[in-house]
């Protein structure tokens, strides 16, 4: 601990680049681990993953754009949010 009385400012420096760097690699670990059980929870295994990658299944064009449209859908969710049909007129008494 003596190297902290040196120069505290690099030591601050160093402590939060060394947090950041530990949080990031925290979140990349849960990220994987999300998404392996979504792969194996859709029936995927390491054989599946090398027949697809072997043939090329991957590469087929209408299968690429069944997978990104399935997640653009399920990621962004509704595009405008949901508002009565009947919009509410507001009395004017503004004073200015």
């Amino acid at each position: 601990m003596m190297f902290f009385n040196y120069n505290v400012g690099s030591a601050i420096v160093m402590l939060i680049t060394t947090l950041f760097l530990t949080l990031v690699t925290i979140l990349m670990a849960l990220v994987l681990i999300k998404v392996h059980r979504m792969y194996r929870g859709g029936g995927g295994s390491l054989e599946r993953a090398q027949e697809e990658w072997s043939t090329g299944v991957w590469k087929n064009g209408a299968v690429r754009e069944a997978g990104f449209n399935t997640v653009a859908q399920t990621a962004q969710g509704p595009s405008l949010p949901q508002y009565p049909a009947a919009v509410p007129s507001y009395p004017d008494n503004s004073q200015w």
